[in-house]
């Protein structure tokens, strides 16, 4: 059985995967990168269902804010890097700062305890 530490760690490298893939594909198939947050959605619930089975949702649950603030911080910076097609409007949107790397943790968490419910 993995520790809770390795869980995230491999948490973290999906999400980075998957913010590399969506930005590239993004940038060069000319889709909005913003769309690309339903996957990450659906991650977030993955890997707090995993960690609820093994581990209970409290340490599920504080994983799952650590997922989000990681893709709020990582994952935007991974996606300015790699000049993912976002819309000037979005930019303003989703420019990395306190509040919107809380804003990402907190929808993880909900995205994670909805999975947890349904599953």
């Amino acid at each position: 059985m993995e520790s809770i530490f390795e869980i995230i760690l491999i948490g973290f490298a999906v999400v980075m995967i998957y913010d590399i893939i969506g930005s590239l594909l993004s940038r060069y198939l000319g889709f909005e990168y913003v769309w690309w947050a339903f996957g990450s959605f659906i991650i977030y619930g993955v890997f707090t269902s995993y960690i609820d089975q093994n581990n209970g949702l409290t340490l599920a649950l504080i994983s799952a804010f650590s997922l989000g603030v990681f893709d709020g911080t990582v994952g935007l910076l991974i996606a300015d890097k790699l000049k993912a097609t976002i819309r000037e409007k979005d930019r303003e949107v989703i420019k990395i700062n306190f509040s919107l790397i809380i804003q990402m943790g907190i929808i993880a968490v909900i995205m994670g305890l909805i999975a947890v419910l349904a599953f």
